[in-house]
């Protein structure tokens, strides 16, 4: 099992049996380890060797009371702030003078109210102690007599339990105490970090070892044992060599669908990075195409559509390049991905004409690249274009795939439905097909209504025919409307790009010194709000894109499980 593991390239069946106390121990074990390791990462560090090891137990245990001490620390933080806040305005006194003061048949009473309503004639009435102002608020103590009635137009404040003074002491000491704690696991996150890391990796590993000997099926008296699992095509060979080698009996068959294998995809290095997005709605079922490599040149064009803009690509293809070789290796392909869609945005900042919320129109050094420049109304129309083309593309992706899965008789109907399209697009704008377009069209109607299902009968075929074509028509048109969103982000963040640059140009000359300085203050705000915000639409958008209209027309059904194999990582 030990060797298994080792190679690392099986995921094993698990045969339903319960898992142990111990592994839940494992599991609970490494939740809590795996929690104090993020929380180190994010202290101040000094990496160093440590004099001698840590114990394991002793560290996770002291982690634990650091991090419970901490939290319980800023619960009673908030709190005496609050107390401060109430007391602030009563200064320093004393609960045993208001004691003393009640023995002599006196009781102190507290009230606020506003300047303005605060009466002198009430210094008359009563006995009467100002004690602050703060923010036009009169904070004052009346004496009450045995029996005598307080009318004033006031607020009655609750006495403080405690004087600022006493509050602002606590207060204090539970900040050098967080100083502290703080220090100790500055302490702690320099030197033992990559300890406790390992000893996660270490905890987990065991958990799942036990987990798969638990779930290993036992027979002829637990003297043999049967593994069941699945292993790519790619891994086969070393495991193969190692079971003939050991002399193990074992049998391979190809999976099945209802086997529900494991997924492990399969992508260049262009496709792979976008396998992060595709896994945020769902991986393909074991017998599904892959749609990554089909929607990663879409999305990068969709994100530089919705941004458009030349400055805002530039600094994400430069934001990209300096910080790849400043970040763990699991970052650097986000940043490489980054540096796609900022060439993606640069290359519709010139096709949109803007660069940094200016016209590039209006800059002389731009004036080779007028040919390429669209107007609003060409930009609006290349969305609907993008968009209807993406989703025909998809309707020829779900027709190779019914090919390739159950027979040409289940690929007719989505080709029925391109044909139906382009035939449609003839005859209603490029108007060069004349007859034959509406040949097409009739060919493509009964494609979609007699290969409906092929494996019902005549009229089965016909009765659901039909009512896939309402829902055909309705759904192309409604689905390419949607790819409109394009053209509306891009045109809003170049609007705001625009009125930023409106409100900071004439800061420029404005005020000598100030002027420059507030025209940069205005300019990196205001375009960085700009770039945050288009960069969030220019992500969401067109991922609903792709999962919504595109995923729904390639006939995208998902739900596959991801290749996680028994290995020592």
């Amino acid at each position: 099992m030990q060797k298994i593991r080792d190679i690392g390239v099986v995921q094993v069946v698990e045969s339903g049996n319960d898992t142990t106390d111990t592994i839940q121990d494992r599991y609970v074990l490494s939740s809590r380890i795996s929690e104090m390791v993020r929380m180190l990462k994010a202290r101040k560090q000094t990496p160093r060797q440590p004099e001698q090891p840590a114990g394991g137990v002793e560290l996770i245990s002291r982690l634990q009371d650091l991090k419970a001490e901490q939290d319980n620390l800023s619960h009673h933080l908030a709190a005496i702030n609050k107390e401060i806040a109430q007391a602030e305005p009563w200064g320093d006194f004393s609960p045993e003078v208001l004691s003393n003061i009640a023995k002599t048949g006196y009781k102190a009473r507290f009230f606020s109210c506003p300047e303005r309503r605060f009466e002198e004639r009430w210094n008359t009435g009563y006995y009467i102690a100002e004690i602050s102002r703060k923010q036009s608020i009169v904070y004052f103590v009346v004496f009450q007599e045995k029996d005598q009635e307080i009318d004033i137009d006031a607020e009655e404040m609750r006495i403080p339990e405690h004087p600022v003074n006493i509050l602002t002491e606590r207060r204090d000491a539970i900040r050098r105490r967080t100083v502290e704690i703080g220090k100790e696991l500055d302490e702690i996150a320099s030197v033992y970090l990559p300890e406790l890391e390992m000893a996660g990796r270490k905890v987990m590993s065991d958990a799942r070892y036990e987990s798969v000997l638990i779930n290993t099926l036992r027979v002829a008296d637990d003297k043999l044992l049967i593994l069941n699992g699945f292993v790519p095509e790619s891994g086969e060979p070393a495991l193969k060599s190692w079971l003939d080698e050991t002399g193990y009996v074992y049998f391979t068959e190809r999976p099945v669908p209802d086997d529900n294998p494991p997924v492990l995809l399969k992508n260049n290095r262009f496709a792979r990075l976008f396998e992060p997005i595709g896994s945020l709605f769902s991986l393909p079922s074991y017998n599904e195409l892959d749609l990554t490599p089909f929607f990663a040149p879409f999305f990068m064009m969709f994100f530089g559509f919705c941004m458009g803009d030349v400055g805002y690509g530039l600094l994400l293809v430069l934001i990209g390049i300096f910080m790849k070789r400043r970040v763990a290796p699991a970052i650097r392909p986000f940043l490489t991905l980054a540096v796609y869609l900022g060439i993606a945005t640069m290359f519709f900042g010139v096709v949109t004409g803007t660069i940094a919320g200016f016209d590039m129109e209006k800059i002389a050094i731009f004036g080779s690249l007028k040919g390429m420049m669209l107007s609003d109304q060409q930009i609006f129309y290349l969305a609907l274009a993008i968009g209807l083309f993406q989703i025909l593309f998809g309707l020829g992706i779900q027709a190779y795939a019914k090919y390739k899965q159950f027979g040409f008789a289940y690929a007719v109907s989505p080709l029925g439905i391109i044909i139906g399209v382009l035939a449609m697009l003839d005859i209603a704008l490029i108007k060069q097909g004349g007859m034959v377009s509406k040949i097409f069209l009739y060919i493509s109607l009964a494609m979609i209504v007699l290969w409906s299902d092929p494996n019902l009968g005549i009229f089965g075929r016909l009765g659901k025919g039909v009512w896939d074509l309402y829902g055909i028509i309705t759904g192309i048109f409604g689905d390419v409307l949607s790819y409109i969103r394009l053209f509306a982000l891009g045109a809003s963040s170049g609007i705001l790009g625009f009125v930023i640059n409106s409100i900071s140009l004439p800061l420029l000359d404005s005020v000598p010194v100030l002027g420059p300085i507030l025209f940069i203050i205005v300019m990196v705000v205001g375009h960085g709000a700009n770039l945050m915000l288009a960069g969030l639409g220019s992500f969401v958008h067109p991922m609903r894109l792709t999962f919504v209209e595109f995923y729904k027309n390639a006939g995208f059904i998902g739900g596959g499980k991801k290749y996680n194999p028994f290995s020592n990582n």
